[in-house]
């Protein structure tokens, strides 16, 4: 614990000290958007997930070189779907949503960024998936774990800090479960990526946007893939199907501003 402990400190460290570079060159290319408040903010700032996580990674295998193969397993998730979610940032056309309103374009002859950030994802899922799972059954359940993990943060980013909350609140609920110390570490320097960025994300100075809660997402279900039994994987898969089911129809923003408890979660900390 002392060892994921301090991996997290220097990932909080990296990520501080690379957020106001990577700003200033947004702002500087004018790679900008108007937040929810009208304020005009860097876009796609979840690409610093990349280098952050890329400089994580390669302190833990000067100290743990038996880490590499899972290590790779990550970076493969994280980098493919950081270029999909960066050009659904820079170049995606909002009017179509969800994976309904996408298909339908596909169907007509269009592929938005949006569905061809789904076809990589789906690729990438079942690439992985392949890699750890020891039966039909598994490798079924394994890549559509990953796919819906990397959409489900999607949904919740829609409001500063939101995502970045609910990672971390499921990184305590696999810590509680049980993960190996393998993974452990991995998941210890990306909640210190969350830590560190949270402060900018809830005072809306900037937008993760796609590339930022897809490539936390994959980790999640990268983690959860790789780590629990077959019980486990069922359960949140069945937890994630009808959160799915249920964005389709119905707002997830509206569904938390009408729970007190979800809606205090949602806006502590943000101005």
């Amino acid at each position: 614990m002392m060892v994921s402990i301090i991996v997290m400190l220097v990932s909080i460290f990296i990520t501080k000290i690379t957020l106001p570079y990577m700003r200033h060159m947004f702002l500087k290319a004018n790679v900008v958007a108007k937040n929810y408040k009208g304020d005009r903010i860097p876009i796609g700032m979840g690409i610093t997930f990349i280098p952050v996580m890329l400089m994580n990674f390669l302190l833990i295998l000067l100290f743990f070189k038996e880490l590499s193969e899972v290590i790779f397993i990550f970076l493969a998730g994280i980098t493919t779907m950081g270029f999909a979610g960066i050009i659904d940032d820079l170049i995606g056309n909002r009017t179509a949503s969800g994976f309904k309103g996408h298909f339908s374009r596909f169907l007509k002859g269009e592929l938005t960024t949006g569905m061809l950030k789904a076809g990589i994802g789906g690729m990438i899922a079942l690439l992985i998936s392949l890699l750890y799972s020891s039966g039909v059954i598994e490798f079924i359940v394994n890549a559509f774990i990953i796919a819906l993990f990397t959409n489900f943060m999607n949904l919740l980013d829609l409001r500063p800090g939101r995502a970045l909350k609910a990672y971390l609140l499921m990184s305590g609920i696999f810590i509680l479960i049980g993960i190996t110390d393998t993974i452990g570490l991995i998941l210890f320097s990306i909640i210190g990526y969350c830590i560190g960025y949270l402060p900018q994300d809830l005072r809306a100075k900037s937008m993760m946007g796609d590339v930022g809660s897809n490539t936390l997402g994959i980790t999640l279900g990268i983690i959860t893939a790789v780590s629990f039994s077959m019980e486990i994987k069922f359960v949140w898969l069945i937890i994630l199907l009808l959160i799915h089911m249920i964005s389709e129809k119905y707002s997830l923003s509206k569904i938390i501003k009408n729970n007190y408890l979800l809606n205090y979660l949602d806006e502590f900390g943000r101005d």
